[in-house]
C-alpha cells in the first residue's frame, strides 16, 4: 500500500464515523491536512515521503475515532461529566435493593434480586441517555442560570412540615387514619405494633421528627440556610439514623412475623439512604467551606 493509499484509508476510516452530510467536506479538508502533516514530517527528517514515514505520521495524527470527534460531537449516553453520578446512583440503588431483599439465599430469590438490579441499571442508562439527548438538542439555546446554594424554597419547607405531621399520624395512629380514609373500616390486627415498640421506641422517633419540622419552620421563615442550621440538620438526621438502628436491634416492630420482617427490611434500606444523604451533606459542607476560604 503506497502513501496515497494509506492516506485514503485513514481518511475513510475517519469520515465513516461522521454523519453522511459532513463526509465529503471533511474528507477533502482532512486529506489536505494529512498530506501537509506527512510532508512536513518527511522534510524535518530530510527524507522523501515514503510508506514508513506516512504510517508513522498517520499513527501520530491520532486514532480515527479521536479525529472524527474533532469534527462532530457524538451523542454519548452517559457523558464523562455524568459518570460519577451514574456510578453513585447505580451503587446506591443496588445496595437499597439488597437491603430490601429477604435475608435468605434461595435460588429463586437470588435470581429475582439479580433481575431487579439489572432492571435498575437499565432504568439508569435510559434516564441518563434521555437527559444527554435533551441537553444535546437544547445546547445551542440553553444558558447558565446562577443558583444560590443557601436559598430555601419556603413552599418546599412547608410541604416537608406537612409530610412529617402526616407521617406521625400515619405511624402513630394507623388504625384511626385507616378508619377515617375508609369511612369506618377497621385495620387488620395482623398489622398491630409490638406493645414495647409502640410505647417506648416509636415516640422517640416522633420527637426527632418534630424537631426536624421545627427546623423546616425556621427555614420557611428565613428562606435561607446558614452554617448553624446545616449542622442542626445533619445532627437531627444522624439522630434518626441512630434511632432506626435501635429499632433493628431492640426487638420486634410488629407482632406478626411477616410484617415485622418487611418492616425491618424497609428500616435497613432507610438507614442506608439516610447515611448516604448525611455523607453527601457533610461532603458538600466541607466543599462549601473550602470555596468560602478561597
Amino acid at each position: 500500500m503506497d502513501v496515497d493509499a494509506l492516506m485514503d484509508a485513514y481518511v475513510q476510516d475517519v469520515v465513516r464515523l461522521l454523519p453522511r452530510k459532513q463526509r465529503t467536506d471533511v474528507a477533502l479538508e482532512l486529506r489536505e491536512l494529512v498530506r501537509e502533516e506527512l510532508q512536513s514530517r518527511a522534510a524535518s527528517l530530510g527524507r522523501t515521503l515514503d510508506r514508513a514515514i506516512a504510517l508513522e505520521g498517520l499513527r501520530a495524527f491520532g486514532r480515527p475515532q479521536d479525529v472524527a470527534a474533532r469534527y462532530f460531537e457524538p451523542w454519548v449516553i452517559i457523558p464523562p461529566t455524568e459518570t460519577r453520578r451514574f456510578m453513585f446512583a447505580a451503587i446506591i440503588g443496588t445496595l437499597v435493593l439488597i437491603a430490601l431483599s429477604p435475608l435468605n439465599h434461595e435460588p429463586s430469590l437470588a435470581r429475582q434480586l439479580g433481575l431487579a438490579i439489572l432492571a435498575w441499571l437499565g432504568v439508569l442508562v435510559a434516564y441518563f441517555g434521555i437527559q444527554s439527548f435533551r441537553h444535546r438538542q437544547g445546547n445551542a439555546t440553553s444558558s447558565w442560570v446562577p443558583r444560590g446554594s443557601d436559598h430555601v424554597s419556603r413552599l418546599g419547607s412547608i410541604a416537608l412540615i406537612v409530610l412529617i405531621l402526616v407521617g406521625i399520624v400515619a405511624y402513630g395512629a394507623p388504625g384511626w387514619l385507616f378508619s377515617q380514609i375508609t369511612h369506618g373500616l377497621t385495620l387488620t390486627a395482623w398489622l398491630d405494633y409490638d406493645p414495647v415498640f409502640r410505647s417506648s421506641r416509636l415516640p422517640v422517633l416522633f420527637f426527632l421528627w418534630l424537631c426536624q419540622a421545627a427546623l423546616f419552620a425556621v427555614l420557611a421563615m428565613r428562606g435561607r440556610w446558614n452554617p448553624t442550621l446545616r449542622r442542626v440538620d445533619v445532627c437531627l438526621e444522624t439522630g434518626v439514623v441512630l434511632i432506626l438502628v435501635w429499632f433493628l436491634v431492640a426487638g420486634n416492630v410488629f407482632k406478626e412475623a411477616v410484617p415485622n420482617k418487611t418492616a425491618l427490611s424497609l428500616i435497613s434500606a432507610t438507614i442506608l439512604i439516610l447515611l448516604i444523604d448525611v455523607g453527601v451533606k457533610l461532603y458538600r459542607g466541607g466543599t462549601r467551606s473550602l470555596s468560602a476560604g478561597t
